[in-house]
């Protein structure tokens, strides 16, 4: 009994999740296309795409996606305070996860690019070169931690806790991961996910882990913007991941005074990393989970949260998603284009 009401609460968040997400693209789609004959121009370009973009996110997405699944059980979880010295340790784990699950990405993604003649395929690094700062503080540092948080941690585990916590602080990085739509931003994404979604489980309060996302997403802010004042990202990226190590070296001597700022940067990163492991070596003992009464069997764990319905669909789409942007194409821009 427990395990079909699991199953139907994990089928009607994805379902519901990804068939709004569809109407969100066909709003967009639209967008697309007034801005066009109005504009004069091919699509949305710079900030007038991620202004508009987010506006259509937050008023409308958002809002769907939560009242789609707001009458789904909820159940309590314990709240608990982290503390001052919590608190910065969970920054230093959070950066340390970030950084060891990015190098992961990083090495799949070139193995994958070295096939496909792409190189290392990142679109974010495009995205925010044709963005002002002052729209990338405000949508990447602000709007987005607050956004996917309450979507992706608190809405989700709310509602499926008391079935494991194991398997919701799972799925609950997995959509996450798979939410950003390319394999960049997924591995990364995943392993903090993980992370943030047990700092819910034991603490129950949201802030907190909207807090540590926004230090992540306004520390690399900072740095992209600094970066992008001073070089072409797209350009250095390309011979960084060239393995042409000579021009990559002119690039960087001709741009020492941005590349010394880098270092520092690179310093704390990892002072931050170093910190972060051995804070998770040393409070291993701490990431424990609590058993509830209604919590699925193990062996059923993953028939029950994965495989249905609506959590198929959701997987479906967005390993599509994932593996065209490696292959450097974007249906949804194909099918705008004819439309254009």
């Amino acid at each position: 009994m427990e395990k079909n009401k699991a199953k139907e609460t994990y089928s009607r968040i994805g379902l519901s999740y990804i068939l709004l997400y569809f109407c969100y693209l066909v709003v967009m789609a639209i967008c697309y296309i007034v801005y066009s004959r109005i504009a004069g121009k091919e699509g949305l370009q710079g900030d007038a795409n991620i202004i508009i973009n987010y506006a259509v996110r937050v008023g409308l997405l958002y809002p769907a996606m939560y009242l789609a699944i707001r009458k789904l059980p909820k159940f309590d979880i314990q709240k608990n305070k982290l503390g001052f010295g919590g608190i910065l340790t969970s920054i230093c784990i959070t950066y340390a996860t970030m950084i060891l699950f990015n190098i992961v990405g990083i090495l799949i993604n070139n193995f994958i690019g070295k096939y496909t003649g792409l190189g290392n395929v990142n679109p974010l690094i495009d995205a925010l070169g044709n963005i002002s700062p002052v729209v990338q503080v405000v949508v990447v540092t602000i709007l987005a931690p607050i956004c996917e948080e309450l979507l992706f941690r608190k809405f989700i585990i709310d509602r499926v806790v008391n079935y494991g916590e194991v398997t919701a602080m799972l799925v609950s990085a997995l959509m996450f991961g798979l939410y950003h739509g390319n394999l960049a931003q997924f591995v990364y994404a995943f392993g903090i996910g993980i992370f943030f979604a047990f700092i819910y489980l034991r603490t129950g309060k949201i802030w907190y882990t909207i807090l540590f996302h926004m230090f992540v997403n306004g520390f690399s802010t900072t740095l992209t913007l600094i970066l992008s004042s001073k070089i072409n990202l797209s350009e250095f990226m390309d011979l960084y991941y060239s393995g042409d190590m000579e021009k990559y070296n002119q690039y960087v001597m001709e741009h020492i005074d941005v590349f010394a700022t880098l270092g520092l940067f690179s310093i704390f990163i990892f002072m931050l990393v170093i910190a972060g492991i051995i804070l998770m070596i040393v409070f291993h003992k701490k990431f424990v989970f609590q058993h509830h009464e209604e919590e699925i069997p193990k062996g059923q764990r993953f028939s029950t949260a994965i495989l249905n319905v609506g959590m198929l669909v959701f997987i479906a789409y967005w390993l599509f998603s994932i593996i065209s942007v490696q292959l450097g194409f974007s249906l949804f821009d194909m099918i705008v284009g004819r439309l254009l």
